[in-house]
């Protein structure tokens, strides 16, 4: 055999190995064992895949987001915090990363997929992780670092609608820099017919997060020290309910109004189901059957399938319900679609490079060279992948109620369709938040309780 033919042969075995990457096989399995509701199992693989076995430290951010996510549930928020500290350090690297070394990533992406690269963390990733991280230390009472997360919050929700007003901006230019006006507007058309709608996803108002900004607005109202920290509740409680109009949150903005003393009574916030993850979506073109010049071309899109809930809603004390006032979904939808533009113009561009090698091998006069430009063909039809990694363990949507502190100190919390659980509450009356998780029907619902610093 030929010693080019088979130099070829063994990078496109490496080239066809790095394509299978996309979805491995223990991201399968660790989604069907939280469908299956075996957290422990999921947590395993989590942290097998992206943790430091011996000092919970993440190295791998994205496996790191889910094992910390599922500690969380499993209530071992100590070791949840450090993985999320360490998934921060990660995410700091992403953002400050060498320059060379992602001119080289880029270029390698270029010839295979994205998959070969790092996970990218979005901003809605980067909002969750302090969130979560507040939400532990504020269980756990640790009121000086809760306030500290719920800062990092506040200043990562603030500065979403300018970075992504520079991305859409950076995006525009780039389609007239690259001559791809044409181009690209075949393929959305093309997407269009094939049922994807991006011009239904849209974000909340400056790209917000309502869910942490209303539990960053909840917990000052609850543990305020000071006259600037209901400040903060107010500010917080006022924007959310203009994103959301809630009714909840316009009736605890109006107590944020009244004062900074809080009477005893419960909040609870339902996490419900799971979030929307990508899929892929290609669009394929078998130039042969037009000429024999070119094998393969084509695109391959993530896009969006909707998330669900694990229940409709829940029932506090055979009385009040929650109702939802933040859609996560809404939330990835509307980051996804301003970054929509420049995914497809890489793919796009991507194609170009890879058919343009094809042809002129497929050209040539040498029988090897055309030989190697049907093998090229074939690579570029199975490394022509989606990069459609997310946070899986996000949730649906977000809910709340609220009810006054019961005379008896007990709550019960009926999912519907679901078993009652029985809550008991702290034996001094206080502001209180149960937070309710659950992932699906197949999951018991996790329950934790939040208590007021200003009770202690």
């Amino acid at each position: 055999m030929n010693n080019k033919i088979k130099r070829f042969i063994f990078c496109s075995g490496i080239v066809f190995t790095l394509a299978a990457c996309s979805n491995p096989p223990s991201r399968q399995n660790f989604d069907y064992s939280l469908s299956q509701g075996q957290l422990e199992l999921a947590q395993k693989i989590a942290l097998e895949e992206g943790v430091s076995s011996d000092v919970d430290i993440a190295t791998e951010l994205l496996w790191s987001l889910e094992a910390g996510t599922l500690l969380r549930m499993n209530s071992e928020l100590d070791r949840s915090t450090k993985v999320f500290d360490t998934s921060e350090t990660l995410i700091k690297e992403n953002e400050t990363q060498n320059l060379a070394a992602s001119g080289f990533s880029q270029a390698a992406s270029m010839v295979v997929n994205d998959n070969i690269m790092g996970y990218t963390p979005q901003v809605y990733d980067r909002v969750m992780v302090n969130t979560y991280k507040a939400l532990n230390f504020w269980q756990q009472a640790n009121f000086t670092d809760a306030r500290v997360e719920w800062n990092r919050v506040d200043d990562r929700q603030r500065r979403a609608a300018e970075y992504f007003s520079k991305e859409i901006n950076a995006q525009k230019s780039s389609v007239k820099s690259n001559n791809l006006g044409e181009t690209y507007s075949g393929a959305m058309e093309r997407l269009g017919d094939s049922g994807v709608d991006v011009a239904k996803w849209a974000p909340y108002d400056g790209y917000i997060n309502p869910a942490s900004l209303y539990l960053h607005g909840l917990y000052f109202l609850i543990n305020n020290e000071s006259a600037a920290d209901l400040s903060k509740a107010k500010e917080s409680l006022k924007r959310a309910y203009a994103l959301t109009r809630s009714k909840q949150i316009r009736a605890d903005l109006n107590l944020a109004n009244g004062g900074r003393k809080v009477a005893p009574g419960v909040w609870i916030v339902f996490e419900n189901g799971t979030a929307t993850h990508k899929v892929e979506r290609r669009i394929d073109l078998p130039l042969f059957l037009v000429t024999s010049r070119v094998v393969y071309t084509g695109i391959a899109l993530p896009v969006l399938e909707s998330g669900s809930p694990a229940y409709p809603y829940l029932s506090v004390n055979g009385g009040r319900q929650t109702e939802s006032f933040a859609n996560m979904d809404k939330i990835i939808q509307g980051e996804f679609k301003t970054e929509f533009t420049g995914i497809l113009i890489k793919e796009l561009t991507r194609a170009v490079l890879k058919t343009a090698a094809q042809a002129s091998m497929r050209n040539s006069d040498n029988k090897t060279v055309r030989l190697l430009g049907a093998l090229t063909g074939i690579a570029q039809a199975v490394t022509t992948q989606a990069d459609i990694r997310s946070w899986h363990t996000l949730p649906y949507e977000f809910q709340v109620t609220y009810v006054k502190w019961p005379k008896d100190g007990q709550l019960q919390i009926n999912p519907s369709g679901g078993a009652a659980i029985q809550v008991d509450l702290p034996a001094t009356p206080q502001p209180v938040v149960v937070y309710v998780r659950a992932l699906n029907a197949n999951t018991v619902p996790q329950v934790n309780l939040l208590t007021s610093k200003n009770a202690i």
